[in-house]
């Protein structure tokens, strides 16, 4: 899970709730997804999942739940296949209230978030499933699936170590392998996406996403001619898989096959007339061919995108100077050079940031802490808005007391990821050592309505409502954390105490 306290490999306690835990920098809300080309066709449904995950040992719940629980968990799968991410994502938080240490709720809500492009709540969303149940297959691949989408490769890389110790197809179900044969991809592992390719291509003989990614692995081999031969298969599966026929358009590109490439990217464009990757390339395709005025017009309803995608900026200049307006073609020239000028300077603060957090990570690890506070401490000033040093900071200034200086990292937090499990979890911190328990409660119960079953929130929420006053709600909340975490003395410590209050005979 995003533990509450993920800012170490390791658990601090051989009870926490969180031990296990990756770092939190493969979890943060500062990393960006990889910008790849979408797919119309999706790699699985979520009611496809749950067909094949009929079968009881699959499906095992750890928890007893009544039947209108169930329900609960039924109507965010179908929330999810009507496009309604949001309130498939709610109706799985609130199954998770009758059964927090159930899986299936972390890894739906994990799955729906990653459809809905956030990926780093999904990532801490199959986190916690992969706790609770850390020998399911299907968890890791979609996890690793995740974290390869974040540019996380040794989280990934780690998440499908699961499959090192048996054969994939044994531990799979067999609809399972196009999407590790995907993830395969993604973290370059070439020869291992076509091996698993190889196995599905009997088993799926019409599945168009088979020959799409097998062209993807001919590309990346350099073999041309398999990878035409794969893309054209692909649409003759499916008329529909638009990303072979961009695919399709750039090879052919390449192959200066100027008429065909247009004729297969013009395709792409009416299906999908606002992708500014298809109307780039197509534009290249028309400039190539001497076609300037619709060349302009393919990269003028690219542009909107420009400022992800410079190099449309470029084109639009090519354009223009070659219709002979200099002056605006020297405009555009301009535009590419600074934004790949701040693109740049970004990579570089990324980069820089990265050394650092890295080598605090290591000092921490050898319980050098003084030495990690100032390495995060460059982190934050070599990128402010870098979301992983600002949560070490806060760690380390809340656990050592430092109120005053845990707080600027904590609001610098809140305005990156307000979402955040663990910002809101160390904000509540933040408030109940303020004594400030309203305030604190606040954010102890956006956590708890994710994250019910963690047994850190749980002695938190107890703490809170002794301070409120609220002795009841304290004493069920210490409950929950025992019995959730029934290794941690200082949870039993705390429930006893609670009950000698109420009852001093038993002092």
């Amino acid at each position: 899970m995003v533990a509450i306290q993920p800012l170490r490999t390791r658990g601090p306690r051989s009870g926490s709730s969180w031990q296990g835990a990756p770092r939190l920098s493969h979890l943060s809300g500062s990393n960006l997804p990889v910008k790849t080309t979408p797919r119309t066709i999706k790699p699985l449904s979520l009611v496809f999942v749950l067909w094949i995950w009929a079968a009881p040992a699959l499906c095992r719940a750890p928890q007893t739940k009544a039947p209108r629980a169930e329900d609960q968990l039924n109507e965010g799968t179908q929330l999810f296949e009507k496009g309604r991410l949001k309130e498939a994502v709610a109706a799985f938080d609130r199954f998770k209230q009758t059964a927090p240490q159930d899986p299936r709720p972390y890894f739906y809500s994990g799955m729906a978030l990653a459809e809905a492009g956030e990926l780093n709540r999904a990532a801490s969303e199959l986190q916690e499933a992969v706790r609770l149940s850390p020998d399911q297959p299907e968890y890791r691949l979609y996890q690793a699936n995740v974290f390869a989408q974040l540019k996380q490769k040794d989280a990934a890389l780690g998440a499908l170590g699961i499959f090192a110790k048996q054969d994939e197809a044994e531990q799979l179900p067999a609809s399972w392998l196009l999407l590790l044969a995907e993830v395969y991809l993604r973290l370059d592992k070439i020869d291992d996406s076509l091996r698993i390719l190889d196995l599905c291509g009997p088993r799926y003989p019409n599945d168009p996403r088979v020959y799409f990614d097998r062209g993807k692995v001919y590309v990346a081999l350099g073999r041309l001619d398999l990878a035409l031969e794969s893309f054209r298969k692909s649409i003759e599966k499916s008329s529909d898989n638009l990303a072979a026929y961009f695919e399709l358009g750039k090879l052919l590109y390449q192959r200066n096959e100027l008429a065909a490439a247009k004729e297969v990217l013009l395709e792409a464009v009416k299906r999908d007339r606002t992708n500014p990757e298809y109307l780039y390339k197509l534009g290249v395709v028309c400039l190539a061919r001497d076609e300037v005025e619709e060349a302009v017009e393919y990269f003028k309803r690219a542009e909107p995108s420009a400022s992800d995608f410079p190099e449309i900026y470029f084109a639009l200049g090519r354009a223009y100077r070659h219709k002979g307006d200099r002056t605006l073609g020297d405009e555009y020239r301009k535009k590419f050079q600074e934004t790949k000028l701040a693109q740049r300077q970004k990579d570089d603060r990324n980069r820089v940031a990265d050394r650092f957090v890295a080598q605090g990570e290591r000092q921490l690890d050898q319980g050098h802490s003084a030495e990690a506070r100032a390495l995060f401490e460059q982190a934050v000033q070599a990128d402010p808005r870098r979301w992983d040093p600002h949560g070490y900071l806060a760690e380390m200034f809340l656990s050592s007391g430092d109120l005053e200086h845990a707080y600027p990292h904590l609001v610098k937090m809140e305005e990156i990821d307000p979402d955040s499990v663990v910002g809101n979890f160390l904000m509540a911190k933040y408030w109940y050592g303020r004594k400030d328990f309203e305030r604190a409660l606040g954010y102890a119960e956006k956590v708890e309505s994710s994250r019910p079953g963690n047994s850190e929130l749980r002695n938190l929420l107890g703490d809170i409502y002794q301070g409120l006053g609220q002795k009841e709600k304290a004493l069920r909340e210490y409950q929950a954390a025992v019995r959730l975490a029934p290794d941690r003395a200082d949870f039993r410590e705390n429930l006893k105490k609670l009950e000698m209050v109420g009852n001093p005979q038993r002092h």
